[in-house]
């Protein structure tokens, strides 16, 4: 069944003008302990374009903005619209090669920078781009001015004419097995993924979204777009705080909010305290739902979970629903604006339960992406006979229901049988003195992989790793079993809370890695064997 769209405003601005117009003094953002109305929120847009157009920036030019999220960076969202210019996010985390890769493939006609980035992007900037300090206090051209806001609004500002197929964002996306690509958003992409996220999470006009992501990230946009259309609100953060979690969504009213990575693993691990349910917070969309203590989780807080599964390329094409019994493991079924199959290498729809590759479809047009920046070879390779692949594994049953497997590339080879490693660090984190795991593949000593699991224990726990390797000898598959078990304090995580997994491959066996063959025990069909050394004469 398709589900109608409603019409969505063409462009990004679009959206911003026309709440403003019907609600100018509406709070809608809150940040630094400041509420910005809808209509001072467009007034700052409307005066920082016209520093964009200044600077020479109009339609189709790319605009490069690495800078923290914050009132001035939404408004300068919002303002690269209006003039019909392109948003280029860039991840704060970037130096080096990455980042030059991608001043060379987005070719900026202007790089809007935050202070704390600019020694990172003088070092790599090869051409003759004009840089601007964002937050430089000499300069005030993108300071908020409220004595100017009256001259603001008796402007008469020319809007731009932008087609909802025009790109509105240039979004990079991790590379995992080269270089990043730019994924091409545009503008009815970007606000029909915000529609959907609104429809996911029921989000309503006296909802507050608790947004601690930072903007380079399609979920950061999409939560606030979602806000937006909804005509609630927000309350944003630079980044996320495990300690500042509970007041801060106290203190705002944070109804939702958006917990990729191990947000929902990080916030059990504190030792419970009896007003734990005495916040707003209604739902948490969470990314993935953590099955192994979800029940628990959701009465210790006082809320409910949801998970959807997509990507800046695709969209929300899955989600569970609320209200809806949904199997254990599953990231929900497929959503009414798309159609999703499973499919195996040669593009044939596999039997339910067998595992393939997640191919999606919209029923919309211009609600996935329009390309990656530059490699029509790479378009073509994601976007095959219709279909987008996404190079991530699942089974889907009779029901409709999907169960995620693995990233292609985050797949695990181990004595003939393919190993997701999702579904390892799901049954290791049933342990009740786990907090956190992420496993990955080690090199073998003869051919294929090892498993290894990198965990993050409860606090106080004295959990060996032979007893959590005789847990999981007695919960999973012999051949899905650690071999390689490895204790930290945390785990590496990018900027968006997702554990950097590419850090722990390159690291493999370190010296604090145990390993169950030199303890002395052997992983069989059987289960754990001890390995009986025989004497030397």
């Amino acid at each position: 069944m398709t589900r109608r769209l409603p019409k969505l405003p063409p462009a990004l601005h679009r959206m911003l003008e026309h709440r403003a117009a019907e609600a100018p003094d509406r709070r809608f953002l809150l940040h630094e302990g400041r509420w910005w109305t809808l209509g001072e929120l467009e007034l700052y847009a409307r005066s920082i374009s016209l520093e964009l157009q200044a600077l020479g920036v109009g339609r189709g030019d790319h605009v490069v903005v690495m800078m923290p999220s914050s009132a001035r960076y939404i408004a300068l969202w919002f303002a690269i619209s209006k003039v019909g210019a392109v948003e280029v996010p860039v991840n704060g985390a970037y130096r080096g090669e990455v980042l030059r890769h991608i001043l060379r493939t987005a070719k900026p006609k202007v790089a809007l920078v935050g202070a704390e980035h600019r020694a990172v992007f003088d070092a790599v900037c090869e051409e003759a781009i004009p840089v601007r300090d964002v937050h430089d206090p000499a300069d005030a051209r993108f300071a908020w001015n409220p004595s100017r806001a009256d001259e603001l609004a008796s402007l008469d500002h020319p809007g731009v004419t932008t087609q909802p197929s025009d790109p509105a964002s240039i979004i990079f996306t991790s590379g995992t097995t080269g270089l990043s690509k730019g994924v091409v958003v545009s503008h009815h992409h970007q606000i029909s993924f915000g529609h959907f996220f609104a429809e996911i999470v029921h989000f309503a006009a006296d909802d507050t979204a608790y947004n601690f992501l930072p903007f380079f990230h399609v979920a950061a946009k999409f939560e606030t777009i979602g806000a937006m259309l909804s005509c609630g609100r927000m309350m944003l953060r630079p980044s996320f705080s495990l300690s500042g979690f509970w007041p801060d969504v106290r203190e705002g009213g944070a109804t939702l909010c958006v917990a990729v990575g191990g947000l929902c693993h990080m916030l059990n691990s504190r030792e419970p305290t009896p007003d734990d349910a005495n916040n707003p917070m209604r739902l948490i969309y969470a990314v993935p739902i953590p099955w192994e203590f979800k029940d628990k989780f959701e009465a210790r807080f006082g809320l409910k979970l949801v998970e959807a599964y997509g990507s800046t390329e695709a969209s929300l094409p899955l989600y569970t629903r609320l209200g809806e019994e949904t199997p254990r493991g599953s990231c929900g079924r497929v959503s009414d604006h798309f159609e999703v199959t499973v499919q195996d290498d040669a593009g044939n729809v596999l039997a339910a339960g067998v595992p393939g590759e997640i191919c999606i479809r919209p029923r919309h047009a211009q609600t996935m992406m329009t390309g990656y920046l530059g490699l029509p070879e790479k378009t073509e390779e994601a976007m095959r006979d219709g279909w987008f692949h996404s190079g991530d594994r699942a089974t889907m049953n009779s029901e409709g229901f999907v169960f995620f497997l693995d990233r292609t590339n985050d797949a695990i080879r181990r004595r003939g049988e393919n190993i997701s490693s999702f579904e390892v660090e799901r049954a290791l984190n049933a342990h009740p003195e786990v907090a956190e795991v992420a496993v990955v593949p080690v090199r073998a000593d003869v051919g294929e992989d090892e498993v290894k699991a990198v965990v993050v224990l409860r606090q106080g726990s004295t959990l060996t790793p032979e007893a959590l390797l005789e847990f999981a000898a007695s919960t999973m598959p012999y051949f899905m079993v650690p071999r390689y078990i490895e204790y930290r304090t945390d785990l590496p995580r990018t900027e968006t809370m997702k554990v950097r997994k590419i850090d722990l491959r390159q690291e493999g066996i370190t010296p604090n890695t145990w390993d169950a063959e030199r303890a002395g025990i052997r992983i069989t069909r059987r289960g754990l064997e001890r390995i009986v050394k025989r004497a030397t004469s």
